[in-house]
């Protein structure tokens, strides 16, 4: 190859690379995700120990529990507290939020109470999902609380189709960052950032994030990552449950489990 044919090449390439003209679906997260269910019903969306959820599985368990929230006065635009370990039940709550058109806010577990008690109130959340006790939730003082069990990622029923329009620029989430410098600030997407970062042509190349591990806490912000990069594409988000895991544990999920991609922070 001539030097000319080559430095044309390497332009091609790197054009290819930086190009950010590339059409992505138009869409609210949980629509894009029921349209991959539409055509990967029994695939496994999600694995958590030995238990796992088909696409078709986990999309009806998050309609079923939507229909509840609506039912508890969820409404378009309003924020949902999640009080819950990483699990099954988690990642449908997630979607059911925002099937029932709201915002999820996910609490961190080793925060003190009064951090979380502020974020239910920094933003407005009408509702706090937990799977913890009565003794547990004091913190949410007058936000009613809906516990949900096991129960909630095999529901007995089917439910009707949800009649809630979501734009594409409505919040998605709302995650904290630390406080540690001053007040806790919220950091807000919308289902269109997030959608953005998940369909990103770069993590579906030759099929490296297919089968990503699922293990950060729910309120970082890399656990958006970890859960909607393989929901949005047909590929599986191995939940792993324990509040820590030492570097023994995580070799053998990811040998388990055949996991292709994971993020770890420089820690």
């Amino acid at each position: 190859m001539s030097h000319q044919h080559s430095a044309q090449a390497t332009a091609v390439d790197i054009d290819a690379y930086n190009s950010t003209a590339v059409r992505l679906p138009e869409g609210a997260l949980h629509e894009l995700f029921a349209g991959q269910a539409v055509r990967t019903p029994d695939a496994v969306a999600l694995v958590c120990g030995d238990r796992e959820l088909s696409y078709r599985q986990l999309d009806t368990a998050a309609a079923v529990l939507a229909h509840r929230l609506l039912a508890r006065g969820v409404r378009p635009g309003d924020s949902v507290g999640l009080f819950q370990d990483r699990s099954l039940a988690f990642v449908v709550a997630v979607l059911a939020v925002l099937k029932a058109g709201g915002a999820y806010i996910p609490l961190d577990p080793r925060q003190p109470e009064e951090r979380r008690a502020f974020i239910l109130a920094d933003t407005g959340a009408v509702l706090l999902l937990t799977d913890r006790d009565e003794h547990a939730t004091a913190f949410a003082g007058t936000v009613p609380v809906l516990r949900l069990t096991d129960d909630v990622i095999a529901p007995a029923e089917h439910a009707p189709p949800l009649e809630v329009a979501v734009h594409p620029n409505q919040l998605a989430y709302v995650m904290y960052t630390s406080g540690s410098s001053g007040t806790p600030k919220g950091v807000a997407n919308t289902h269109r950032n997030v959608v953005e970062l998940a369909l990103d042509p770069w993590w579906g190349a030759a099929d490296r994030h297919a089968r990503v591990l699922a293990y950060s806490p729910p309120a970082f912000d890399s656990s958006t990552y970890e859960l909607w990069v393989p929901l949005l594409s047909g590929g599986t988000a191995i939940v792993l449950p324990a509040p820590k895991l030492d570097i023994a544990e995580l070799a053998s999920a990811i040998t388990e489990h055949r996991a292709t991609a994971m993020y770890f922070t420089t820690a």
